[in-house]
């Protein structure tokens, strides 16, 4: 089973390498990496130079992740296609959980738990984050974490036509809707394990609650979600109700932590081409 791994980029020089590394290090080698670059202009291209030969580079002219994700996915030569972040950071035994997972072959997606390791009070944090997704979890499911994924290669061939590829929806639920709808067996597993950035709890109020709740939108905009929509409606809510507590645990991880809890540095809604 050949395993490729996609990682949109925007100018992620502080996370790339070790996003990178982490792939390479892998107990089990995957086939390919596929960087699609959606137009950085800080130290990013530099740092991918420095992975020449180990890594495939792509360059997407539409700003937006789902047009990098799409760029990526099409190209992508694997049986099976990873999808992660850039400032995801792969366990090491993650390919291998990949393999195990699809060699059901009902299971045509799947989606694994991610750790926080930017945030104090991480094991309380990660623990409240996995009751979530495993309550979310049972089933087939109809969402995908950006994140921390995999897709068969038919399967993302099959539903790719029928994307949303608008800057209103979350692009990682919207192909799991599309999945679910197709009857595809969509599954949360627990040994593809990832560490993951909060850096987008350092936004602003405003910010954060305007990426939180396009979730819900997602859904709405998909006819019989409505289980869903109200899955997603209370999910955020509290989502937004534990903000404040989340700001400062990620603030007091932070070397400049005072100054990180006054900014509005986050990262901002990947959609948008502006970002």
């Amino acid at each position: 089973m050949l395993i490729s791994v996609v990682v949109p980029v925007y100018n992620e020089e502080h996370f790339l390498r070790a996003c990178l590394d982490a792939i390479l290090r892998q107990h089990e080698p995957v086939h390919e990496i596929v960087v699609v670059d959606n137009g950085s202009d800080d130290a990013t291209p530099r740092i991918l130079g420095e992975y020449a030969g180990r890594v495939t580079v792509l360059h997407e002219p539409r700003r937006g992740v789902q047009h990098a994700r799409n760029r990526g996915l099409d190209a992508a030569t694997g049986d099976v296609l990873g999808r992660i972040d850039a400032d995801t950071r792969l366990d090491p035994s993650w390919s291998r959980a990949v393999r195990r997972t699809f060699q059901d072959p009902a299971v045509q997606a799947a989606t694994g738990p991610v750790t926080y390791y930017d945030m104090a009070l991480a094991r309380l944090v990660d623990g409240g984050d996995a009751l979530f997704r495993r309550v979310w979890g049972r089933g087939p499911l109809d969402w995908l974490l950006g994140a921390n994924m995999a897709i068969r290669s038919t399967a993302w061939h099959r539903v790719r036509p029928e994307l949303c590829t608008d800057e209103h929806v979350h692009e990682d639920i919207d192909l799991g809707i599309h999945l679910h709808r197709g009857g595809a067996g969509t599954v949360f597993a627990p040994g593809m394990r990832a560490g993951t950035s909060a850096r987008r709890i350092a936004n602003r109020f405003g910010a954060y609650r305007s990426y939180t709740l396009m979730t819900e939108r997602t859904y709405r905009r998909h006819s019989g979600r409505s289980a869903a929509y109200a899955r997603a409606w209370v999910t955020g809510r509290i989502q937004l109700l534990l903000f404040p507590a989340l700001r400062l645990a990620y603030a007091l991880a932070q070397p400049r932590r005072w100054a990180t809890l006054r900014s509005d540095g986050g990262r901002k809604n990947p959609m948008l081409p502006g970002r």
